[in-house]
């Protein structure tokens, strides 16, 4: 059996935390927590409010926009990213597929840490701001 990826390595590997300071993503980490969903559970619905990301450490979700499906997300995927920087409806609803096991991080945690590390939030507007002039008019996965 592999050995568990740590946390801090694993949010390297999201876009949106991939080059910010150890310091910050340690910091993160500890405000992260773990969820546990049972296969068919609602996740996050389409259309309520969004507060959170969820990085998927173990187990698959479908995405699902309208009734349609959209695609499936695995171990090491996430969802929800921009929902640290504002609250929105979620543009998707993602049940779980099976038992599934994700990271969730709240906007008011991660604004916690914002606070505690200024230069993770000039870094985080950098990182937004790349992503909306590289992908204008995307849709986040939520």
């Amino acid at each position: 059996m592999a050995e568990p990826v740590p946390l801090v390595q694993q949010l390297v590997n999201v876009p949106i935390f991939k080059d910010l300071p150890a310091r910050s993503l340690e910091s993160i980490a500890r405000s992260m927590r773990e969820r546990t969903y049972e296969k068919g559970a609602v996740i996050v619905r389409q259309g309520d409010p969004g507060v959170g990301f969820f990085l998927i450490t173990d187990g698959v979700v479908e995405v699902s926009h309208d009734g349609h499906h959209v695609r499936d997300l695995g171990a090491g995927e996430f969802f929800g990213e921009m929902a640290l920087m504002e609250e929105r409806p979620r543009s998707a609803t993602v049940t779980a597929k099976e038992r599934t096991r994700c990271l969730q991080l709240v906007r008011w945690d991660f604004r916690a840490v914002l606070k505690e590390n200024p230069d993770l939030a000039v870094r985080m507007l950098e990182v937004v701001v790349q992503r909306l002039r590289e992908h204008p008019q995307s849709h986040e996965l939520d």
